[in-house]
């Protein structure tokens, strides 16, 4: 299990008691190339059933020489979404029309923590005027049977793609989330920058070769 997978695995299910301080401050960072900006924030949230929890919040951007319709086409492949995000399963459940669909993800976590999932409503949208292409990832946890695994009911991810129209393409991933368990804030900050960045990087690499 490599060192990335820990970070991440950690962050999403991690036990523990509520023992870290909290930051409402967002923080700008780079990858050491700086190539990627990544902007993050740990707060927290009221949820319904839980109260109070944490949430993850970022926005990574880059700019990349990389066709719009190779970025497209490795989105909507739902078998790739797991080497992007480097986990064990991104699964199609459903085709809900041309431009939905409800995903599965498993997050296989390195022993002895308990392994998560989450349930998705993927959703694409295209502006062709402004050549824009957005591919929107919602959780729906009751869309689908439980597993005998920790779920995340809070997961709203999206992926922007903007055609410069120079032979490059405006990148922007943002997410927030609430992990199935709390982790310490320590955990969370480590996986910043280069977490999301990885994120972008692999989807690079599986666009320029599509």
């Amino acid at each position: 299990m490599n060192l990335e997978k820990q970070i991440i695995g950690i962050i999403l299910i991690f036990i523990s008691s509520n023992i870290f301080a909290q930051t409402s401050e967002w923080t700008t960072e780079k990858t050491k190339d700086g190539t990627i900006k990544v902007v993050s924030k740990i707060s927290k949230r009221i949820d319904d059933i839980d109260g109070e929890v944490q949430l993850i919040e970022y926005v990574a951007t880059t700019i990349a020489n990389v066709s719009m319709k190779s970025c497209i086409s490795i989105m909507k492949d739902i078998s790739k979404h797991k080497e992007i995000l480097n986990e064990e399963v991104s699964e199609l459940l459903e085709t809900i029309s041309d431009n939905e669909w409800l995903v599965y993800y498993y997050f296989d976590a390195p022993w002895p923590i308990p392994n998560s999932d989450c349930v998705t409503k993927m959703s694409f949208l295209e502006d062709r005027i402004n050549k824009i292409a957005t591919f929107n990832i919602i959780a729906e946890p009751s869309s689908y049977g439980l597993k005998n695994v920790k779920r995340l009911n809070y997961y709203n991810v999206s992926y922007i793609f903007k055609d410069l129209e120079n032979g490059s393409v405006e990148i922007t991933s943002t997410a927030k989330l609430t992990p199935a368990i709390q982790a310490p804030d320590w955990i969370v900050k480590n996986f910043f920058p280069d977490g999301p960045a990885r994120y972008i990087q692999r989807l690079l690499v599986l666009a320029k070769s599509a």
